[in-house]
C-alpha cells in the first residue's frame, strides 16, 4: 500500500517549469510566476513573479526566492 502514496513534495517537484500561484503567510498576499526550482524544505525559486494583494494585481517582482516555512499553498495555474 505504501507504494501507492504520492508525497506532496513529489507533486511540487512535478510543477518545476510550470506557472504556479503561491499563497504566503502575509495578509492575503499571493505570488504568481514560473517555478524554477524547489528543494527538500520547499524553499522555492520563481521567475516572472507578480504580486497579488487581496486578489488585485500589485507589483512585478521578477525573480524571487521564498522560504518554505512562509508558504501556505502552492497551486498550478490553468
Amino acid at each position: 500500500m505504501v507504494n501507492g502514496i504520492v508525497l506532496p513534495i513529489k507533486k511540487v517537484f512535478a510543477l518545476v517549469d510550470a506557472k504556479v500561484s503561491v499563497e504566503i503567510k502575509d495578509e492575503k498576499r499571493s505570488l504568481q510566476g514560473r517555478l524554477i526550482a524547489v528543494d527538500e524544505y520547499l524553499n522555492i525559486h520563481m521567475d516572472e513573479t507578480i504580486e497579488f494583494v487581496n486578489n488585485q494585481r500589485g507589483r512585478s517582482l521578477g525573480t524571487v526566492v521564498i522560504r518554505g516555512n512562509n508558504i501556505l499553498t502552492i497551486a498550478p495555474l490553468i
